[in-house]
């Protein structure tokens, strides 16, 4: 009996909707020939070529562009089937992790949309730095996380980019001192090490005041200190002083966040795809907000 592998459709949706084969198998954290093989096995099986490759990258042939419409329809029907078989009272909660700076704005709209007792699926918010929940990942605690992405590796799905910026309480002047006192985050901030790099490369003399492991310490240590931290644009209080190349400070580079997927079982499972769903959905309205 013929029938239609609903993996291989979703494989084929992610090389169209992604734009080649190399980003999709990065996404779907399968190495390239094995998205190259399940494609050609697939238009092996159906007896029709569903994708070409050109010098500009790939386009579907009129096979394929009649079945990507058939495809999304019984995608979304296997989810809707899989969520109707699934016990939401026993269900295993959807683990997302995030940092500290962005916990309000997206926290926020993930526990407004799963919150709710009786909603599937129910999701559990860890908070800590990038580092950490990409560990945290890697041992399998978390199904996804938003992340910090490193400059020397390009993890995850994108979601965004913004500008840091340096920021002090007003009626505070850090940056008229000898050496420039510093509110930073612990050593496990990905961004301290650029922070202090950058400070350095400029000749700016600078010395740590105060170490927090979370936000509200550090904003808690700028208004009452007067040092000076640096934070992603977003994260900025309105209250605060925003500083710059006029003030002799260094230009900061963006920081670029990411949604990375566990590698594990459960990367496939309808909730957590769900939730994926929904935060690539909201990224850009909660970062055009903020």
């Amino acid at each position: 009996m013929r029938h239609l592998d609903t993996d291989a459709l979703a494989t084929f949706i992610a090389v169209h909707d992604l734009g080649g084969f190399t980003v999709a198998a990065n996404h779907l954290f399968k190495t390239q020939a094995a998205v190259s093989l399940t494609i050609r096995r697939f238009e092996e099986r159906l007896g029709q070529t569903l994708i070409d490759r050109t010098q500009r990258g790939i386009v579907l042939t009129k096979a394929g562009e009649t079945l990507l419409t058939y495809a999304r329809r019984i995608r979304k029907l296997e989810d809707e089937a899989l969520r109707a078989l699934h016990n939401h009272h026993v269900s295993v909660p959807v683990r997302v992790g995030m940092p500290d700076d962005y916990l309000e704005r997206f926290s926020n709209q993930v526990i407004r949309r799963f919150g709710g007792v009786s909603v599937f699926p129910r999701v559990e918010i860890v908070c800590d730095f990038s580092t950490t929940l990409e560990t945290l990942l890697a041992e399998g605690a978390l199904d996804l996380a938003i992340v910090t992405r490193d400059e020397k590796h390009t993890i995850g799905d994108f979601l965004f980019s913004e500008p840091r910026h340096w920021c002090c309480a007003n009626g505070y002047f850090p940056e008229r001192q000898k050496t420039i006192p510093l509110a930073l985050f612990t050593e496990q901030c990905r961004a301290r090490p650029l922070i202090l790099r950058d400070l350095d490369a400029a000749q700016v003399p600078w010395h740590i005041s105060y170490t927090a492991s979370h936000l509200p310490g550090v904003l808690s240590a700028v208004r009452l200190g007067g040092a000076l931290t640096a934070l992603p644009a977003s994260a900025v209080p309105k209250d605060f002083r925003v500083l710059g190349a006029d003030d002799g400070l260094p230009v900061l580079s963006d920081i670029e966040m990411a949604l990375v997927h566990a590698r594990s079982e459960r990367a496939d499972h309808v909730g957590v795809q769900e939730v994926a769903a929904f935060i690539h959905q909201v990224a850009p309205i909660v970062m055009a907000s903020a």
